[in-house]
């Protein structure tokens, strides 16, 4: 089981938007979405789902058992066929679910649930999340490339060996003077689109945003299949 993580470092430039996009665009499908913001999740309110399933239930069921297929029991369907495991909306219960987690999803996510790959929205990269993210192949940490943002970066490549820098947006610094910076691959350089909101609704796969998500997740299925193969 691929797991990827969607983060940022200080503030949430498109996080989730962005997570849900490389869920939705996974080459082959086959994949689950997983809010562990410890802020609150935002699918429940756009999509109206059951707040008795997900990561909330999980956390409970994961005290008892560690088979991977557990996962799939707190799932819920989107109306465009994404199965995702989402956060309470309240910021109190969702904390206590993602720091009930650290203790028990990294276990679960050492094993194979049969070619899934597990995309995490994890909202800022600080505690729980960032220990989730401890057990994740990849970060993909999302920031804007201008100094303010990407000063929140420094010391990125120690703290999360895995990390891989998206930028999103204009801004004054291309990918190759943030690698030298910070020492830390730009995975992508995604451009704004001022509709991209709209893909959390289920709406406009198909814009810039959509596409640079669409090549992201490629690149990195590819990346798993020679990892896995090795």
């Amino acid at each position: 089981m691929s797991v990827i993580g969607v983060a940022s470092m200080k503030n949430s430039p498109g996080v989730t938007t962005f997570a849900l996009a490389l869920a939705t665009t996974w080459p082959g499908g086959n994949t689950v979405f997983m809010e562990l913001d410890a802020s609150g999740g935002e699918l429940g309110g756009y999509f109206h789902l059951d707040r008795n399933t997900g990561i909330a239930s999980l956390a409970t069921e994961l005290r008892r058992e560690r088979d991977p297929d557990v996962l799939l029991r707190h799932t819920q369907t989107l109306a465009g066929g994404q199965e995702v495991i989402a956060a309470p909306v309240g910021p109190a219960q969702a904390h206590a679910a993602v720091t009930a987690l650290t203790t028990t999803l990294p276990e679960v996510l050492r094993k194979s649930l049969g070619g899934i790959t597990l995309v995490a929205d994890l909202g800022r990269l600080t505690d729980p999340s960032a220990e989730l993210a401890a057990s994740m192949d990849t970060v993909l940490v999302l920031a804007r490339p201008r100094l303010a943002d990407l000063m929140h970066l420094e010391g990125l490549a120690e703290a999360v060996p895995h990390a891989e820098i998206i930028l999103l947006g204009p801004g004054t610094y291309p990918p190759s003077e943030v690698i030298d910076a910070l020492g830390v691959k730009v995975r992508a350089h995604v451009a704004y689109d001022p509709v991209f909101q709209g893909l959390i609704q289920g709406q406009y796969r198909r814009t810039r945003f959509a596409r640079a998500a669409r090549r992201v997740a490629a690149g990195l299925a590819k990346t798993s299949r020679r990892e896995g193969a090795a």
